[in-house]
């Protein structure tokens, strides 16, 4: 009874690389997953490929870099377990997660919301392999190889 109550938990969350519907991760990650829209970040921030596998990343360095283009989803504590292990938020070196506030892309400044998003810390980019992105499209998802 405990955990159907705690699954059935909703959080905001924000993606914008390969969670997101057409990309590599969404299926097999994001399947409990409600979408709700193309939402852009408030605050612009760098999302950039990093190392050899081209993985996108959105660095923690607010006013940096660009409104970030992506979706935004509900999702229940079991699909953000799931995540939060693909993103390795409990490793050093992987991804931190955080609350920032978003905007429907549609109507800028409008249909505002706090939501959950993934970040690498600006110490963690060490080969990074593209500019500033505003959005992680086809052409940057053919680079990405998956973790074995």
């Amino acid at each position: 009874h405990i955990n159907r109550e705690r699954n059935s938990m909703r959080h905001y969350l924000f993606v914008y690389g390969t969670l997101k519907k057409g990309f590599p991760n969404h299926d097999h990650y994001m399947r409990s997953a409600r979408d709700l829209g193309k939402y852009q970040t408030i605050e612009k921030y760098p999302l950039v490929l990093c190392g050899p596998r081209y993985v996108p990343c959105m660095i923690f360095s607010p006013g940096d870099g660009q409104h970030v283009e992506g979706q935004l989803y509900e999702v229940d504590e079991e699909c953000l377990n799931r995540i939060d292990a693909l993103e390795r938020v409990k490793d050093s070196d992987g991804y931190r997660r955080t609350v920032i506030r978003v905007s429907s892309s549609g109507r800028v400044n409008q249909d505002i919301r706090d939501a959950l998003a993934y970040f690498m810390l600006p110490e963690q980019i060490t080969d990074r392999r593209s500019n500033n992105l505003k959005t992680y499209g086809p052409d940057q998802a053919k680079k990405y190889t998956p973790r074995k």
